[in-house]
Formats: C-alpha cells, structure tokens, sequence
C-alpha cells in the first residue's frame, strides 16, 4: 500500500490529557489528597498509566484553578489549609449551593432524583459503620452534585466544583481524627435526610436551610480540628 493512501486515524492527546484531568479533579472532590501533600508527577503517571507529560498538563490546569500549588522549582503541593481563605470559601459556598438547592428543591417532582440522593446518602452511612473514610467522602461528594445538578445550571455547578476543589481535601483531612471525622459525616448524613425530604416536598427555603446547614457545621468542626492541631503544635514546640 502507498503511504499516501494510509487511513489510520490520529491518536488523540487531548482526549488523555482530559481524562488525566477529569481523574486528578475528582480526586480533589472526593478528597484523596490532603491539604499541603506534596505532587510527584513521575508517582501520579504510574498511578494513572500515562506518562509524565498528560499529568504535567493537567497539574497545569489545576495550578490556574488554584487547587495545586507551584510551591518550588519542581515542587507541587495540594494547596494547604488557610483559616482566613477557608472562610471566605465557604461563605461563597454556603451562596452557591444554597441556590443550587433552592434550584433543585423547585423543579418538577423527580423520584428518581430522590430515590438517588438517598442511595448517595445511605452509601455514606454503609461506608461509616466500617470505618471507610474514603468511601464516605466520595458518597458525600456524590450526593452534593446529585443535588447540584438537579438544580439545570450547568455553569453553576462549574463555579461549585470549582470551590470544591479548593476545600474537599480540607474535609478529607478531617479523617486524622476519627472519632471527629465519624461524627461529622454521622450530622452531616442528618442533615442530607432534612435535604431530600425538603426536596421531595419541593420546599425551596427548607432545602437551601439543610445544605447550608451541611456546609457550615462541616467548617466549624474542620476549623476545630485545625486549631486543636495548631495548639497541639505550640505546646509542643514550647
């Protein structure tokens, strides 16, 4: 055959390099990563079975969305829990998806978005009664963009993963401390039910009551976590 009248079709680097992307942010949501963890490249390719340059690209994306930091030359860091930006995070969150829940909470009855958002909280529980912190934040994480989505705004629900990725791996590092970590999620799971009756009756001011509820008890109890750590620290060192 003439080289000229070959047809194979090209190989797609784009459609790698986004699937890169869309693994390493969903990381972030579900909080595999922990607040200040160092990036290996080199350690996330292997993980993902790439090379070096797809992680490289996507690690760039995530560095302009703030959720990873260039904290050296050839230094890369989950960014690191800051008390002051943290609150202004979920201060915009508690808007965010407040909305989105009102959203959710006013469009036409949907079983089977209730019959799911019960399914994602009822997993969170599962994965408590057995200690699995991973599985629990990924059941967290799913209800919350259930919910979100529901709510027919797909650029709202950008700009929330967007403040997600900046603050789930804040929760995730809840976990260090079990017993809070267990009773956090054992609330916030409460909390969801309040969230799904509010949408099954599509009770709008319920709805966005529930989940900034959800959002704000999660932050106090991190920023207990936090200070406790810090003082810990300081006794420590004195």
């Amino acid at each position: 055959m003439n080289k000229g009248q070959r047809t194979l079709v090209p190989v797609d680097v784009s459609t790698v390099q986004e699937r890169v992307y869309q693994s390493l942010r969903l990381g972030l949501l579900r909080g595999e990563f922990l607040p200040g963890e160092q990036i290996s490249i080199r350690s996330l390719a292997e993980v993902l079975g790439t090379s070096a340059m797809p992680v490289r690209e996507a690690l760039a994306r995530l560095i302009a969305e703030r959720a990873i930091e260039q904290s050296g030359p050839r230094t890369l860091r989950v960014a690191p829990y800051l008390a002051s930006d943290h609150e202004n995070y979920i201060r915009i969150r508690m808007q965010l998806e407040g909305y989105a829940a009102e959203r959710a909470a006013s469009a036409p009855k949907d079983p089977a978005l209730i019959d799911s958002l019960k399914r994602h909280n009822d997993s969170m529980a599962e994965a408590l009664a057995v200690g699995d912190f991973d599985a629990a934040l990924a059941g967290n994480q799913a209800f919350h963009f259930e919910l979100y989505r529901a709510g027919g705004y797909p650029q709202l629900l950008d700009l929330i993963s967007t403040l997600w990725l900046r603050t789930g791996p804040i929760v995730a590092s809840a976990r260090k401390d079990a017993k809070l970590f267990d009773r956090l999620f054992h609330i916030g799971f409460r909390i969801h039910d309040d969230a799904i009756e509010a949408v099954e009756r599509r009770d709008r001011a319920a709805a966005r009551w529930a989940i900034n509820l959800d959002i704000r008890s999660a932050h106090l109890a991190i920023r207990r976590f936090y200070k406790h750590a810090a003082d810990q620290a300081d006794n420590e060192g004195s």
